[in-house]
């Protein structure tokens, strides 16, 4: 698991080849529909398909040649430098066919197909779970990449017929130009969020080891099933007020809005908390015996990702008012957050993954009421109301959830 999580680190740096098209698609296609400009969103569409076709094919040529090389005589004589080789050739592919799944599944929503969309997603998640599953029990290590390839695979093929059924090759050079630019901003703030959801795999990295990595894979795993529902609904409320904002241009509205959409998030993000808080114990123990050291920092990582969670709707405001500036400000303030609160916590307290948890948790808060105040002040809202409507609901259910677990010990 250390090696995989490893693996995956530069496939998620990888995604940024695509030098900020699909950030510019994911916030301006919605625009152009909530403007009725048909014919400028399929361009995009044709665009983006474009530009991402060739650079991960280009990606792929050059860092499977630098695999072949940097393993040569490695390969098939060390059991540990095979998997690494292993894992880097399929980061490429992975890559490729997840910002193509990303890419499909983005479209479905736009066009308002939020119910397929779910129910896609859900199908294509269980059938990738058991493919997973059997790949694991008849190989071993290299079926954990099978997992995360057929989901993607899966995700294309599903969500094709209406997402990118008819989109043509467009190579329209000086168009792509455009998209780069006003993306560029994004994908810088994507990537500064991207070093953020891996400051704690770096801290272990320099600190600790590989093995402790792969324990730490209990925790992420957590991260990302405590995450998945609320973020998924606030992309779709992403959509929604971009559509808005689209159509009216009216920041007011927008943040009444985004109001009533968070406290939604707020709620399910506090159920989603607990849910995970609770299960994943039970999970670990039963399925994944040798990563029971990773239960703790799992459940207080939730606690502040949870918190965090509640405000994601508020993050997006900055992007679809198009406030670069401030957007790239918030992260790298998470960044410099995660850094400090992690490093020094297993530096002074103790080297452990539950330290590295603590530092990370109280990051995502901090970040979460800088949100709120920042907000509160640009455009003169009210910071309680603001808080209110994020903190609140998650808080009312995460509370008593934690009084009677402690009290069940």
């Amino acid at each position: 698991m250390g090696i995989y999580s490893t693996c995956l680190i530069v496939q998620t740096y990888m995604n940024y080849a695509q030098f900020g098209v699909l950030n510019a698609y994911n916030r301006d296609y919605p625009q152009a529909l909530g403007r009725k400009d048909f014919d400028s969103a399929n361009k995009m569409k044709n665009s983006a398909m474009t530009f991402m076709l060739m650079i991960y094919a280009l990606i792929f040529i050059v860092f499977e040649a630098w695999v072949l090389f940097r393993y040569h005589g490695e390969i098939g004589v060390s059991q540990r430098q095979t998997y690494y080789a292993f894992g880097y050739a399929m980061c490429p592919i992975m890559i490729l066919l997840k910002s193509f799944d990303d890419m499909s599944n983005a479209t479905v929503r736009m066009n308002g197909k939020y119910n397929k969309s779910a129910i896609i997603g859900f199908v294509r998640t269980i059938l990738a779970l058991g493919i997973g599953m059997v790949m694991l029990n008849t190989v071993g290590y290299y079926g954990l990449y099978g997992m995360t390839m057929s989901s993607a695979i899966l995700g294309i093929l599903l969500f094709h017929r209406d997402s990118l059924k008819g989109a043509r090759f467009d190579f329209d050079l000086s168009y792509m130009k455009v998209m780069v630019i006003g993306g560029l901003p994004l994908l810088i703030n994507s990537l500064i969020w991207t070093i953020v959801q891996n400051v704690d795999k770096h801290v272990i990295l320099t600190f600790m080891d590989t093995d402790a990595l792969g324990v730490y894979s209990v925790p992420t795993m957590g991260f990302t099933t405590m995450v998945l529902v609320p973020q998924t609904i606030a992309q779709v409320f992403y959509i929604k007020i971009s559509h808005l904002y689209g159509a009216h241009q009216d920041e007011k509205e927008l943040l009444d809005k985004a109001g009533y959409f968070t406290s939604i998030t707020a709620l399910i993000s506090g159920a989603a908390c607990l849910f995970v808080f609770y299960v994943m114990p039970i999970f670990v123990h039963y399925f994944m015996p040798n990563y029971t050291d990773g239960t703790a920092a799992t459940q207080i990582l939730v606690i502040g990702v949870a918190v965090y969670a509640t405000t994601m709707i508020y993050g997006n405001i900055f992007s679809v008012l198009k406030l670069n500036k401030s957007l790239i400000a918030n992260s790298v303030a998470l960044c410099i957050f995660n850094i400090i609160f992690s490093s020094a916590l297993v530096v002074f307290v103790e080297r452990s993954i539950n330290m590295v948890a603590i530092g990370t948790g109280l990051s995502y808060a901090l970040y979460s009421l800088m949100l709120i105040i920042k907000l509160s002040r640009r455009f003169k809202y009210s910071f309680t109301k603001l808080l209110i409507r994020s903190w609140g609901p998650a808080v009312a259910l995460i509370v008593p959830g934690l009084i009677i677990y402690l009290l069940l010990l």
